[in-house]
């Protein structure tokens, strides 16, 4: 029962779960806000200064309490703002709260799939929006690629991107030197606080809750040792788990291996592993050939970007059988002697589609990058070179006095 309230007009206000949930919402946001110091005083000082008035603002990012706390920070700010999320990870609840609460116009429910993650990237393009904040490069590529939002070329004033999938994507794949697009993942604070504590924390929390199952003494192969791997990998092992790494970058293999970990190759770690993450950024990463060195009952998860680093078509179209035998576990049947393969959350983010993502106080830092991000696009975009780049080195200084001072001094 997905709401479209305003259907005659030029484009729908919103197109959320229900609108009655919107109570719940509130009460998560507050309690969010409530572990947000950092996030709390800016949004003391955008209510008074409102560096965005008369800007549009157009974001894809995670719809969950923590967004919801900087949603309030640029409506307050002045912002107009049209939000989407991504597949299996929008909180409905939350969804809600936003449009009744804060004005903002939602594209999102915890349902959608990838195809209605783009219609809705879609939705955000048409309010023509003046600066945008994008995760994973999506709404850039609409612009770059759909006649439709061309125009945005001309008229955008910059944009920021949460992750390294996009910034790769951005630099790789489109001609993005028409505005200042600022990467907050190339962030020393975002990498190091974020990535590695705090993606780490979660994932591990999101495997837990979709499985129950015991991590100490599990062998699992964690395949991408970037900031999220590396995290990832560290708290898998002090939960007791024995983990293999899979990387493909001989520099942070060694890194990995020069850390304690063991390292090897999919082909040789897969046979005997009771659990495998992936965690890369890219496309394909575990595909039919992977599907069958595993042995029965592996627990398949992904914690990188997109849900298409595990060829799900694949894994499909191998399995005699499919069964959903708990909310974020579903088991395929695969071979002649029908083994049992687990895929967690349908392979969407584990730590954001299982659980409630990265904690508050870690989203704390990344959102204050991300708010005041923006606010020098808005305030001085012409300062910025028209290329995808690091966020401002002095607005990363502050964030990290910021956190210092709330976490550690206060």
């Amino acid at each position: 029962m997905y709401q479209n309230n305003n259907a005659t007009q030029d484009k729908s206000s919103h197109d959320i779960a229900d609108i009655r949930l919107a109570s719940e919402g509130t009460k998560r946001i507050k309690w969010a806000k409530s572990h947000m110091p950092i996030m709390s005083s800016l949004i003391e000082r955008l209510e008074k200064d409102k560096p965005f008035k008369g800007l549009t603002i157009g974001i894809c990012l995670h719809v969950e309490a923590k967004t919801g706390v900087w949603m309030e920070a640029l409506t307050k700010g002045g912002a107009t703002v049209a939000l989407t999320g991504s597949p299996g990870s929008t909180q409905d609840e939350t969804a809600a709260a936003l449009v009744k609460d804060y004005g903002v116009h939602v594209f999102s429910h915890r349902e959608e799939t990838f195809a209605d993650h783009i219609a809705y990237c879609k939705e955000v393009l048409s309010f023509n929006p003046d600066i945008i904040a994008d995760n994973g490069a999506d709404l850039h590529e609409l612009i770059f690629t759909d006649r439709s939002f061309s125009h945005l070329q001309s008229t955008l004033q910059g944009a920021t991107e949460e992750t390294t999938t996009g910034a790769n994507r951005l630099r790789e794949d489109f001609n993005s030197d028409k505005w200042s697009t600022l990467i907050i993942n190339d962030t020393l604070s975002k990498r190091i606080i974020e990535n590695r504590f705090g993606v780490g924390s979660s994932v591990v929390d999101g495997i837990m809750r979709a499985t129950n199952v015991m991590l100490h003494g599990k062998k699992v192969v964690v395949i991408g040792y970037g900031y999220c791997g590396s995290g990832t990998a560290q708290r898998l092992r002090g939960m007791g788990a024995h983990v293999t790494v899979v990387e493909s970058n001989a520099l942070t293999r060694l890194e990995a291996h020069m850390e304690g970990f063991y390292t090897s190759t999919l082909e040789k770690a897969l046979p005997d592993a009771d659990m495998v993450i992936t965690i890369t950024g890219r496309d394909n990463v575990l595909r039919k050939e992977h599907f069958e060195l595993m042995r029965d009952k592996t627990i398949i998860a992904n914690a990188g970007h997109f849900q298409r680093e595990i060829n799900t078509h694949e894994l499909e179209t191998m399995s005699s059988t499919q069964e959903r035998i708990r909310p974020h576990v579903t088991s395929y049947q695969i071979g002649e002697n029908q083994k049992q393969l687990f895929l967690l959350s349908d392979a969407n983010l584990v730590n954001l589609s299982a659980g409630d993502g990265n904690p508050i106080e870690i989203m704390d830092l990344g959102l204050a990058l991300q708010t005041l991000s923006l606010e020098r696009i808005a305030l001085d975009a012409k300062s910025l070179t028209k290329i995808p780049q690091p966020v401002p080195y002095d607005i990363e200084m502050m964030v990290a006095e910021l956190s210092c001072e709330h976490w550690i001094n206060h």
